[in-house]
């Protein structure tokens, strides 16, 4: 009877401080029998990002992402079907919660490609160089932003206009969860058909636009012939009603009918949302059965701070 009391009371402190907080999480991608699929850390931070394909030839192929998380580093380490051998690696080195440098090694090839980039005052990425420590090429892309959004990007390479790229969006206002994935820096980031995508949810790319695109187009200058702007890809969006991205139809340039994914979220506590009320009062400490301390004790303590917010101590 003692137990059931004490626990009341710690149900009642909360209940008087403080509420779950509920989101919603992206955990599947789905594209006929091919699936890409997400999970996630304690902390949120993605963990394994994976994708799964059927060939031609029949034969499955799958693809494991997984997310290693330091102050100053990100590690994705992909591996193909569960060979070591087929490991690619792309190490991030942040300064100032950004990401500076990238170094990729496909297949631990004895060649790296090298990523440095540039962002403005608002924390945009702006600007990126790639080079390879084997050789002397230099390829730079340059992105304008506009009211948020990304609405140009230019690439050359050695100097050479290749080709430019314009975005239009949707006017929705999606979650950060699918404008991760489905934004044009998870376009222009990717590269070997990796994705820096546990980066990108972190906001060390910078922030991200603030809408989905709904077309990309594309002038190219490498190819023979007149230079022509062509729509490269078009997206039409299907929401819930909690306003939730839940069918995707892209259409690429050239191909006779769209791709058509279906997507898959789950609901995640996230932690404590605190109530906005006021206090003189200095910082209180309770047991884990709700009983005030007069200091912290070994073990779980909980703390509310004089401002109404609650955390959880272990000493």
């Amino acid at each position: 009877m003692k137990r059931i009391y004490a626990l009341s009371i710690v149900f009642c402190l909360f209940a008087s401080m403080a509420m779950a907080q509920t989101e919603k999480r992206l955990v599947k991608m789905k594209d006929g029998a091919d699936w890409t699929e997400m999970k996630y850390h304690a902390d949120g931070k993605l963990f394994t990002f994976t994708q799964t394909y059927h060939l031609d030839s029949g034969k499955q192929k799958i693809d494991v992402n997984t997310f290693t998380y330091n102050t100053n580093q990100i590690v994705m380490k992909c591996v193909t079907d569960n060979d070591p051998s087929m490991t690619d690696t792309w190490t991030s080195t942040l300064k100032n919660g950004l990401v500076e440098k990238d170094v990729v090694n496909i297949n631990g090839n004895p060649d790296n490609d090298i990523f440095e980039y540039t962002y403005d005052t608002q924390r945009q990425l702006v600007r990126i160089k790639r080079t390879n420590d084997h050789t002397t090429s230099v390829t730079t892309v340059d992105i304008t932003w506009k009211n948020g959004d990304i609405a140009t990007v230019k690439t050359t390479n050695n100097g050479k206009l290749m080709h430019e790229e314009r975005y239009e969006y949707d006017t929705a206002n999606d979650n950060k969860e699918i404008r991760v994935y489905l934004s044009p820096l998870a376009s222009i980031l990717s590269y070997e058909a990796l994705s820096p995508a546990g980066q990108l949810r972190e906001g060390t790319y910078g922030v991200l636009c603030k809408h989905l695109y709904k077309a990309f187009h594309v002038k190219s200058y490498s190819n023979p012939g007149p230079v022509q702007e062509v729509q490269d890809a078009a997206f039409t969006f299907t929401r819930n009603a909690e306003g939730l991205v839940t069918h995707i139809s892209q259409l690429l340039n050239g191909d006779p009918q769209p791709n058509e994914y279906d997507l898959e979220w789950e609901d995640v506590t996230t932690g404590i949302a605190v109530n906005t009320a006021t206090s003189t009062q200095s910082a209180t400490y309770y047991n884990i059965e709700g009983v005030r301390l007069a200091q912290p004790e070994r073990g779980l303590n909980i703390v509310r701070n004089a401002d109404g917010s609650v955390r959880k101590v272990m000493r």
